[in-house]
């Protein structure tokens, strides 16, 4: 990638090509190291989670600065598997740790930039149509504090898992005009709203989140900025359909993923039993002919044709979801 296609290319202007290259080439030796750690015996749990936690990390970091130096969608929707797993690692190392030092792979409530980091992950499976990834996101915090207790990731849940929790509480302040946004029943209000997230996020992060301001450390060899993303923004706008005309040119703004995300059909997620689960928001075109419900009315089944707008009801549920029950073709039961 020469100088002027890196410049073309690069989803925020933030980072020049050299320390691009010189900080991939940095976490692939960082995890060099990091795996020879692991090889060396330690009498401490801690010092393997410690280690796993690094590692996870370095595929994650690896991600977002990819994503930020311009790299095709296509082929980093499948390196999330190796995000994933990395931080699946650090959960199964975590059960030999006594329950005196014990923390799930991510606390939510301690720091900002882990709860960013979470929702970010969370948002780019969402984005990249990678719903395989999401039930195991998910068990990430599952039994943990964490699980059942923020409603900006538990309204992101309730799009693709049964019988999330609704609640109105969140963990931090700067995402209080999210939550406002994506409980308008109004589009056009959803849009202002997410508009006013999007414009404001960076901004909300300064003397809270350490990753703020590290784009002005970048030297030649080293970056300590990856990439300032308000993926959640994208998620919530590819998930409610809003219009991103007022806010797609933010910089923060994953407009690219947005467009990757519209661009290829909705997939199912497969549960632990075996069943699969696809959720459509009320207003939206239907993805799929076939038999759906929804939750938000009593005795809302009904067959839609694809591309049939579905209906939205006036409930104290709250959203109407509507959820595929039987996909056309499905043979019946005996």
């Amino acid at each position: 990638m020469n100088k002027i296609d890196f410049t073309a290319s690069r989803r925020q202007p933030l980072i020049g090509e050299q320390s691009y290259l010189n900080m991939l080439e940095w976490f692939e030796e960082d995890a060099e190291v990091l795996r020879e750690k692991l090889a060396e015996p330690t009498d401490d749990p801690r010092d393997n989670v410690s280690i796993l936690k690094a590692w996870a990390y370095r595929y994650w970091n690896t991600f977002e600065l990819r994503l930020t130096g311009g790299d095709d969608l296509a082929s980093l929707a499948p390196y999330l598997t190796q995000v994933v797993e990395a931080f699946e690692d650090v959960a199964v190392a975590l059960d030999d740790v006594p329950d005196a030092h014990y923390y799930p792979p991510f606390v939510l409530n301690d720091m900002i930039d882990t709860y960013v980091d979470y929702l970010n992950l969370l948002s780019a499976a969402v984005l990249l149509h990678r719903e395989d990834l999401i039930p195991r996101i998910y068990e990430l915090i599952a039994e943990t504090d964490y699980d059942g207790s923020d409603a900006v990731i538990e309204t992101l849940l309730s799009f693709y898992l049964l019988n999330r929790p609704k609640m109105d509480f969140h963990f931090w302040k700067p995402y209080t005009p999210l939550f406002n946004a994506i409980t308008q029943q109004d589009p056009a209000e959803r849009a202002k709203g997410m508009e006013k997230f999007v414009k404001n996020w960076y901004k909300s992060m300064k003397g809270v989140a350490h990753f703020w301001g590290k784009h002005e450390q970048i030297e030649p060899d080293f970056s300590p900025y990856f990439g300032y993303w308000a993926m959640c923004a994208g998620a919530f706008t590819y998930l409610h359909d809003i219009d991103d005309s007022r806010y797609r040119d933010e910089m923060v703004y994953p407009k690219d993923m947005v467009e990757y995300a519209r661009s290829q059909p909705r997939n199912s997620v497969e549960l632990e039993d075996g069943s699969l689960i696809l959720r459509v928001l009320g207003g939206q075109a239907c993805p799929t002919p076939g038999y759906w419900f929804s939750p938000a009315k009593p005795d809302s089944a009904r067959h839609f044709k694809k591309d049939e707008i579905m209906p939205v009801f006036d409930s104290a549920y709250g959203l109407t979801i509507w959820q595929l029950d039987k996909p056309d073709g499905t043979p019946d039961l005996l």
